[in-house]
């Protein structure tokens, strides 16, 4: 045992001994050039080291390099594709003795890298060596970098063990498009144990002060230098969002197909982050989610079945990007209920005068930025369940949008809304200022009352119907658009209630007056809004010049009088001013009778602004004392 024990430690001595005294009998140069020699072999660059070169043999021989410059291509923006500040290269006891240097890993300090392509579409990090197979050409010869074929030397391989990268620096440069990109605080672990194994690749970076984890797996780099089709998963992920890829790269990465997916809290928060600050409300470009496959073919860039989600909106369907000089958008999806308020800015508010008071209506006159129609073409087809847009609500709808330099034309396929349906148009040209707008619609049993309401602030119809326009207007904001409006509009509505006036008090105090009752004649009162006039018809036209819309043919039927009008409605000023005639009829069939039966006939004036309209009878004085001079002849008549 003794003996055994004296072998043992005599051998630890000799290891140790070893491990200290071969550094000493090893030479740097030697060391160096078998590695430049390597360098040049496997990549066709120079490495070159202009610091200090020392061995430390223990825990491990590990060789340390400093100022350490790889070379770029000659097309190159400058003349080294990296430099560190320090290499610590770990090499294998055995190999020493072996004559074939191997490494077990390389430890990379302050590395500057610089990847980019020239003008030419030549790349500077494809790496090809310099030993030509029997057919093939060197690297030089056969252009090596570009965009096309480069073909590895048979039985050509790069073992690099495990690469460590610390406090890094990467920098992406396409010569071609001008873009430019940085990426710091680079610390990574990349394993490479053969160009026919995949290379993995883990750590964090950060890009505009935002630190990403990053998780990358190419499953045969030597295809990817080949320009052969090569699998690729990209795992990112960082407090702004996270996104997972994973599919197939081909053509040097001018064809993709694979999965994506990404989502995150806020994109306000990401558009700060590019120092595009966006002002929005709380509740609006929050959450959002992507998930489709993707696929790129040269410039178009597609996505399969894609559903996506934008705070509590939610879509899905296709969509095909192309990337010309004006991309163009062809898309098929899906809205769901889509509700647009969360993302339009507040109207105007109303000075406010007294909590009793009514306020007047007022257009907002803040510039609308339709310039962006200029930046893109689409060919849209779009479904929803519901929209909603301030307060217009739609119910079910299918629409067709084509957009060409800044020309949009929107074809309502399917329109319901305010318990109706119906079909529109919609043209939008904002190629230039002003900006032209024209509109056709034709709908069938609509609600008039909430449409009314939500459109033009008016609330005095009631009643289903029909209602149709050709409307066209021009200008830059809400403001502009009603003060411009011009065209036709016409509405037949049934079974409803015209709210602000008591068409048959009206009709009471008229045969109060012919009946001599003076006492019950209110002629001058200004009618309650709350009161109402009930009608099995109400129709009426319009024709909009500058926003005022004259009326001649407005017609409605009540049990008590028939009533026939004309006046104007001026949307620039809010205001109404309408002359009305109403015809007593003589039957308590009213509206059904064919009798021509017929009493007083009583003009009636409607005026004023739409959050406050009166209605009263517009009777003169001297038709009032001809009235009472009529009276006084039947008493005398009647009493001598």
């Amino acid at each position: 045992m003794k003996t055994l024990g004296k072998l043992l430690a005599a051998l630890v001595g000799l290891i140790l001994l070893t491990i200290v005294l071969v550094p000493l009998f090893i030479s740097m140069d030697d060391v160096v050039a078998k590695i430049n020699t390597s360098v040049k072999s496997n990549t066709g660059r120079t490495l070159s080291i202009d610091g200090e070169k020392h061995f430390s043999a223990f825990p491990s021989l590990v060789l340390t390099l400093e100022q350490v410059r790889f070379s770029n291509i000659s097309a190159g923006s400058r003349a080294d594709m990296a430099s560190m500040a320090k290499l610590d290269v770990h090499i294998p006891w055995l190999s020493l003795f072996s004559g074939e240097l191997k490494i077990d890993k390389f430890v990379i300090d302050k590395p500057d890298i610089l990847l980019e392509t020239t003008k030419d579409g030549i790349n500077n990090w494809t790496l090809v060596g310099d030993k030509p197979s029997a057919g093939t050409t060197s690297a030089s010869e056969s252009g090596a970098g570009q965009s096309g074929t480069s073909k590895l030397p048979d039985n050509f391989d790069v073992n690099l063990g495990d690469i460590e990268i610390r406090e890094g620096t990467l920098t992406l440069i396409d010569h071609q498009t001008g873009e430019r990109k940085q990426f710091n605080n680079l610390g990574l672990a990349v394993e490479l144990p053969s160009l026919h194994q995949p290379l993995k690749v883990k750590g964090t970076l950060s890009y505009m002060q935002q630190t990403f984890d990053l998780t990358t797996t190419i499953d045969t780099p030597a295809k990817a230098i080949e320009n052969q089709p090569f699998g690729l998963e990209v795992a990112l992920d960082s407090q702004l969002l996270q996104l997972n890829y994973k599919g197939q790269i081909k053509s040097a990465g001018k064809h993709i197909a694979g999965d994506l997916s990404v989502k995150g809290d806020s994109v306000k928060q990401i558009l700060n982050w590019q120092k595009q600050p966006l002002q929005a409300k709380d509740n609006a470009f929050n959450g959002f989610s992507l998930n489709s496959n993707i696929y790129l073919n040269d410039n178009k860039i597609g996505f399969k079945g894609l559903e996506a989600k934008l705070d509590a909106l939610a879509f899905k369907g296709d969509a095909v990007i192309t990337l010309n000089k004006v991309p163009q958008v062809v898309l098929n999806i899906d809205l769901g209920e889509l509700d647009l308020n969360p993302y339009l800015p507040e109207p105007v508010e109303q000075t406010q005068q007294t909590t009793a008071e009514k306020q007047p209506i007022v257009w907002d006159d803040t510039p609308i930025a339709l310039e962006g129609l200029k930046a893109v073409n689409a060919d849209i087809k779009v479904k929803s369940t519901a929209l909603k847009a301030r307060d217009i609500k739609l119910g079910a709808n299918q629409f067709h949008l084509t957009l060409t330099g800044g020309k949009l034309n929107l074809a309502m396929e399917q329109f319901n809304a305010y318990q109706g349906k119906g079909t529109g148009m919609v043209m939008v040209n904002a190629a230039r200022k002003p900006y032209h707008i024209e509109t056709r619609f034709d709908l069938t049993d609509i609600d008039a009352n909430p449409l009314l309401l939500d459109v033009a602030k008016f609330d005095k119809v009631l009643g289903k119907g029909s209602l149709n326009w050709q409307l066209s207007t021009q200008g830059v904001s809400q403001k502009d658009f009603v003060h411009a409006l011009a065209g036709d509009l016409g509405f037949n509505l049934k079974d409803g209630a015209v709210k602000g006036a008591n068409l048959a008090a009206i009709a009471r105090s008229a045969q109060n007056l012919l009946t001599g009752n003076l006492s019950g004649v209110s002629l001058d009162k200004n009618f309650d809004n709350a009161e109402k006039t009930d009608f099995a018809s109400f129709a009426a036209t319009f024709q909009f010049q500058r926003g005022v819309g004259q009326n001649s043919d407005l017609a409605l039927l009540n049990p008590f009088v028939e009533v026939s009008g004309q006046g104007s409605v001026d949307l620039p000023q809010t205001k109404i001013a309408m002359q009305v005639k109403t015809k007593l009829v003589g039957s308590m069939e009213g509206q059904t009778s064919g009798t021509g039966k017929s009493g007083l006939t009583l003009p009636i004036k409607i005026t004023g602004p739409f959050h406050d309209v009166k209605v009263r009878p517009d009777i003169s004085d001297s038709a009032k004392d001809k009235a009472k001079d009529t009276i006084k002849n039947k008493l005398k008549d009647l009493f001598g």
